[in-house]
């Protein structure tokens, strides 16, 4: 069913607060969803709450469950009209008197845990709720801030709490350009793993490089599972991440190291097609079929976030991980990198900016 109109939190007609980047209603699909988009004026209080600071955003960053939200598709359903993105950067403007960490005119990154980012102001509680706020690193800027949570803290928490990533063993990533792909590359190499990044151009492929990635391989011109056994010298892989899914995933499944340890790790379904295991080759090949869900898992043990986001930052400033914008947007051209996110024209992260 869909989610129910937001109404009274809208019903100003004359509204000359912040701009938002804001989805009206749901629609059937995503070149609808995104076709309709709109930026207009917000509801924001005049004053924040003691427990709350108001946050000037400066970029933030779009990711695929946008899509699936304007669909009503993603598991979490925001009440239309909603604003947009899940995860920003930008300059505390106002912190209420409870507010011990962070002051007026500090660089912070920050998730709304679900929809709000894209918009000139948010307001969040450090301490409570669903939203997070953090000091952004020195090293990073506005937009490399905005998307550097997502990615990377489902990037940790999969090599690491799930994946069990070693150093020396070989890690196969696709999508491996998308943002959530080069953090998965960046964290792999930093965690001292041999990375072969896995894409659909080699213009793509290119930017993995860039990023670190050991080796390349072209999933749309080449069989990976012959690439991946050429590289490897016949090991394959100890470690799999795979965010694509569909025929991606299925070529995956002929990759992992036969040796009875490889996992295989079920990050999303970027493809569109849910694709279904045979058991027997689990069986055969002796491997740890993995699901990774960083955000419902953090909702159980909230201290992972804590320990995640203590290394991570300890490596984004040590310069090991710097997120790769391939697009930046005003909001007023939102649309634009919406589309390219849809279209699979996505190399990094994309952002409507201020």
């Amino acid at each position: 069913s869909s989610p129910p109109a937001n109404t009274s939190f809208w019903n100003q007609q004359h509204m000359t607060g912040p701009r938002g980047v804001v989805c009206p209603k749901i629609s059937k699909t995503a070149e609808e969803g995104i076709s309709i988009v709109e930026v207009k004026a917000i509801p924001s209080p005049e004053k924040v709450e003691d427990d709350e600071v108001r946050i000037a955003v400066r970029s933030a960053s779009i990711n695929f469950p946008e899509l699936l939200m304007m669909q009503n598709k993603y598991q979490y359903k925001p009440p239309v009209p909603f604003v947009l993105c899940g995860e920003g950067a930008g300059v505390i403007k106002e912190a209420g008197s409870d507010v011990k960490d962070f002051k007026v005119g500090d660089r912070v990154f920050f998730s709304t845990g679900t929809n709000g980012a894209a918009a000139e102001e948010c307001i969040l509680s450090p301490t409570g709720g669903m939203g997070k706020v953090y000091h952004l690193p020195d090293a990073l800027s506005f937009s490399e801030g905005a998307g550097f949570l997502m990615g990377y803290t489902t990037g940790y928490h999969a090599l690491v709490h799930r994946g069990r990533l070693k150093a020396g063993e070989w890690l196969l990533v696709t999508g491996a350009a998308g943002g959530m792909g080069l953090a998965a590359v960046q964290l792999g190499k930093a965690l001292g793993a041999k990375v072969i990044a896995a894409a659909s151009s080699n213009e793509k492929l290119e930017i993995c490089k860039k990023v670190g990635a050991d080796a390349v391989v072209n999933y749309k011109t080449e069989s990976m599972k012959d690439a991946v056994g050429k590289i490897t010298g016949g090991h394959f892989c100890d470690v799999i991440y795979d965010p694509v899914g569909g025929d991606v995933f299925d070529q995956c499944v002929r990759c992992v190291a036969p040796k009875g340890w490889a996992r295989l790790l079920v990050i999303g379904f970027a493809d569109g097609r849910i694709p279904s295991l045979p058991a027997n080759m689990a069986l055969i090949k002796g491997f740890d079929l993995v699901g990774v869900r960083m955000g419902a898992q953090v909702a159980i043990q909230p201290e992972l976030m804590e320990d995640m986001l203590r290394e991570l930052l300890k490596m984004a400033q040590d310069g090991h991980l710097k997120p790769y914008v391939g697009a930046e947007f005003p909001m007023e051209r939102a649309k634009e990198g919406f589309a390219l996110m849809h279209e699979r024209r996505v190399v990094g992260l994309i952002q409507p900016r201020r």
